[in-house]
């Protein structure tokens, strides 16, 4: 991540917003992103996102705290003047409008000559696609015709910064994910810097170079998506993104790389020390279902516990197994569906293990889900 220094393109400084005076939606927020980056705010509904966009691209003034652009504070620069490209969800169109005037209309708010409006024009379109839709109005284009012109829009003024709230939220899934693609194609080959607010953790997954988690107007942790998914620091990321198997446990022994808690009165399960320090006494352990073996070789992994299995599911490349394991009822395991795998049936008796590595201590204390209801 980076730190605040002055090479970052896009700054928060301890950033707070309140609407009410008393309850905050945004506190103590603060998020550099460098020229070019692709950056996700990613939480539930309520977790102050969508607020943290509006606050940059002008459109909402933070309580506290100071929002930077290219190394100058925006504070009082009205949002026409900050050049930022904004995407909404439901594409904000002129309906009266076609889509070459749609995109025409920023252009002339900025007393662009008409020979360059029609060749930005032209060039914004072509780049989406969308050049032989240019005498058409919204209503004529589907959905995903008409995020494309939205986002085209966003783009032919060639802002420095383009901000997105949940783009394809409206969008059916086969298209979003068609549309994933696509921004990212765009993003890279244009090196525009985004700054993309969802909560749809596989749309932050596909398309950023750095997700920063949100709950509860904080953030969580930002990182890379697979340092996300492989090494949450905290027990609501480890939730948030993807599944993951709880445990809770109390500690045993602790050091640098590998810490013991006992669990449910009976299992001592080895684990890498997280967010635990020496002195903690509770700790909730996590797991990937994924990273869980069935009836592992003897000495091949470090937590080794019967099971008995509750449930199959059948999913076609995996199968989704449900047991009991440690207290724990509702215990995942996914196994690939290959020939030779051995049937496993509900009331099997079987054994799980994993890597003391692949099992992540986190603090017990630490909210696992959000509770804010404000402003999103």
């Amino acid at each position: 991540m980076l730190e605040n220094n002055e090479s970052a393109f896009v700054e928060f400084r301890e950033v707070s917003k309140t609407y009410d005076g008393s309850t905050l939606s945004v506190q103590d927020f603060s998020l550099s992103v460098a020229r070019g980056e692709f950056v996700t705010l990613l939480g539930p509904s309520g977790c102050g996102k969508t607020t943290c966009l509006k606050m940059l691209a002008g459109f909402e003034e933070p309580t506290g705290g100071e929002i930077f652009l290219n190394g100058r504070p925006v504070g009082r620069v009205k949002a026409h003047k900050r050049n930022i490209g904004v995407v909404f969800q439901h594409y904000a169109l002129f309906p009266h409008m076609t889509i070459a005037e749609n995109l025409a209309f920023p252009l002339e708010a900025r007393g662009v000559s008409k020979d360059a409006i029609a060749t930005g024009v032209k060039r914004a379109l072509d780049m989406v696609q969308l050049g032989q839709f240019a005498d058409r109005r919204p209503a004529q284009m589907s959905g995903g015709q008409q995020q494309r012109a939205a986002i085209a829009r966003a783009l032919v003024f060639e802002p420095d910064l383009v901000l997105m709230d949940e783009p394809l939220g409206a969008l059916d899934r086969r298209l979003r994910e068609d549309m994933q693609y696509e921004i990212r194609r765009l993003q890279q080959r244009l090196e525009v810097t985004m700054i993309y607010v969802t909560h749809d953790q596989g749309e932050a997954m596909v398309l950023s170079d750095r997700v920063a988690v949100m709950n509860e107007g904080k953030i969580q942790q930002v990182a890379p998506p697979e340092v996300l998914y492989d090494e949450p620091t905290t027990l609501f990321v480890a939730n948030f993104i993807g599944e993951n198997n709880r445990l809770d446990g109390q500690l045993m022994e602790w050091g640098d790389d590998l810490c013991r808690a006992k669990v449910h009165d009976a299992g001592v399960v080895q684990a890498f020390p997280v967010a635990v320090r020496e002195g903690d006494v509770h700790t909730s352990l996590t797991i990937r279902p994924e990273r869980v073996e069935l009836n592992p070789t003897p000495g091949s992994v470090a937590n080794v516990f019967e099971a008995v299995v509750r449930d199959v599911i059948f999913l076609g490349d995996h199968l989704r197994i449900h047991a009991e394991l440690l207290g724990n009822s509702q215990f995942i395991v996914k196994i690939r569906n290959i020939v030779g795998q051995g049937a496993v049936l509900p009331g099997d008796t079987i054994k799980l293990g994993w890597l003391a590595t692949d099992c992540r201590a986190l603090d017990a204390a630490a909210p696992a889900e959000s509770t804010l209801a404000a402003p999103n």
